[in-house]
């Protein structure tokens, strides 16, 4: 039969009648078109079984208890699964004004007793195709504005990833030429010189990590192995280098870690995480303004890590969004501070991996953000 359905998933018609012979009947010949049905004795039964199966479509009477169709209708419409539903009257009135009433109300059709089984049928089809249409037609507007907006950000993530390479790459490069020629003749500027290029390269090795890193979470193999860090050697040292890339700014910076004692985490993940906190603050921080960061490994919680900095902070509508990869990247020419924008998504990911989270916490003046590292689990091991 050419007008039945032939789908791998027949869609579902809800008929909704409070006369058994027609709704039976109804459902009947619905079925032998290749429809799914179920149906309902009236308004209130048809409102459950509409949120019980989400059918593809309702086939109701009008002149039922209450609610009767049109209010049915009304009623639907105020929820958020089911407003969207084509729904087609069934009914005795024939007057025009009850038809507009039905259309107004939302109704996709409205076919009036006693109807001819061929019409009720290509009315059916017609509607689901449609509704299937319109739903198609969206996805692929969707889908293509996802492409491009997917396209743009590519494109900004590729232009940024290019700069924030040749930039240390060239104050490498040319450095260390000049030194190699012998165009230095006074050794001081030839330490200058080197030491930018030092500078440059540990800003490549922090870029490389990065990339190693995320590509570690995005693999599922991200290092949890706990070794031994001493907090001066190991992470006093590391914070302090970082210093050096902010000495113009002269931040007034604080680092209030205990004098001795050691923490058990990921030598290099937790390290880079936790320099990622601290340039996030140093990069948003003003000039001579004021940084600062706490480890207080005693908590109950395990150990918690606390930077605060005095810039302009991040709104409370956006402390989620700064954790998504890329984010900064996202502001296109406008982006005014250098990296990729992973920064934050790296080190939740590190401690959550390690059981515990990073947190924007509410701050009047600038940013607060919170890292807990929770205790070692009995029998853990520690390397190193």
């Amino acid at each position: 039969m050419k007008d039945k359905i032939q789908m791998d998933t027949q869609p579902l018609i809800l008929i909704i009648d409070d006369d058994p012979d027609l709704r039976m009947g109804v459902a009947a010949t619905i079925k032998k078109h290749g429809y799914r049905v179920v149906t309902a004795e009236d308004g209130s039964e048809g409102f459950e079984m509409a949120k019980k199966n989400l059918p593809d479509l309702i086939l109701s009477d009008v002149m039922m208890p209450p609610p009767n169709g049109f209010e049915l209708r009304k009623l639907m419409s105020y929820d958020p699964q089911l407003s969207s539903i084509p729904f087609i009257f069934l009914t005795a009135r024939s007057d025009s004004s009850d038809k507009v009433s039905a259309i107004t109300d939302g109704a996709d059709d409205y076919i009036t007793k006693p109807f001819v089984t061929n019409e009720l049928i290509a009315r059916v089809g017609a509607v689901i195709r449609r509704v299937h249409a319109a739903e198609t037609r969206g996805r692929d507007e969707a889908k293509a504005a996802a492409e491009v907006d997917m396209e743009r950000v590519r494109r900004e993530i590729l232009q940024n990833f290019h700069h924030e390479i040749r930039t240390p790459l060239s104050n490498i490069i040319m450095p260390l030429e000049l030194a190699v020629n012998n165009r230095f003749n006074d050794p001081q500027e030839q330490g200058r010189f080197l030491k930018m290029a030092l500078s440059s390269a540990d800003r490549l090795a922090s870029l490389s990590t990065d990339l190693i890193l995320m590509s570690n979470i995005d693999q599922g193999n991200l290092n949890t192995i706990r070794q031994s860090l001493d907090f001066n050697s190991d992470i006093r040292a590391s914070i302090n280098k970082r210093l050096e890339r902010y000495a113009a700014k002269k931040i007034n910076f604080t680092l209030d870690i205990p004098a001795e004692g050691k923490i058990a985490a990921p030598r290099r993940e937790f390290l880079h995480a936790l320099i990622h906190l601290v340039d996030n603050a140093l990069k948003f921080t003003p000039e001579q303004g004021r940084a600062c960061l706490r480890i207080s490994p005693e908590d109950e919680r395990g150990i918690v890590i606390d930077v605060w900095d005095n810039g302009p902070g991040i709104p409370a509508h956006l402390r989620e969004k700064v954790f998504e990869r890329f984010y900064q990247i996202s502001q296109g020419d406008a982006r005014g501070f250098e990296g990729l924008g992973v920064g934050l998504a790296i080190a939740r990911a590190v401690f959550q991996i390690l059981k515990g989270d990073v947190e924007i916490l509410e701050f009047k003046h600038g940013c607060h953000v919170q890292a807990i590292l929770p205790k070692l689990l009995p029998g853990e091991v520690v390397y190193g």
